[in-house]
């Protein structure tokens, strides 16, 4: 798989610039960032049209607009999106918040990590995992 695309939906603009770094630092560089769910869906079927899905969509749980929750119905209810590995990056270490987001259809959740290399270790965790299989 040459250069597979990663959609990000992520409203905090410093989470979004250090996981572009993250993601830049394991040279994956094709990422699309959307700053709320409802973006990221409507982006989604844009690509629709043109066939061309994301590889993996990475979203934030609690976002304006449309949150992670509302994401993760929205694309495991389309027979086009619904196997999509969808990975979830929260601020949460609430235990119901995973659950809920498994429950749902996410393909894994992870707690942001305090340091950048951390980040970096999680990006290249999930790029391996479900970029590479």
């Amino acid at each position: 798989m040459n250069n597979p695309l990663i959609l990000i939906a992520e409203d905090d603009p410093d989470d979004a610039l250090m996981l572009k770094d993250a993601f830049s630092e394991i040279n994956q560089n094709a990422i699309t960032f959307l700053n709320n769910g409802k973006l990221l869906i409507e982006h989604i079927q844009k690509l629709l049209i043109t066939k061309k899905l994301p590889n993996l969509i990475l979203i934030d749980l609690n976002m304006p607009v449309l949150d992670g929750r509302g994401v993760i119905k929205e694309l495991r209810k389309s027979a086009e999106t619904k196997d999509i590995p969808l990975v979830v990056l929260s601020t949460s270490k609430n235990r119901d918040d995973i659950d809920s987001v498994l429950a749902l259809g996410a393909n894994e959740f992870f707690t942001k990590p305090a340091s950048f290399s951390d980040l970096v270790g999680i990006t290249s965790m999930i790029t391996n995992k479900w970029l590479h299989t």
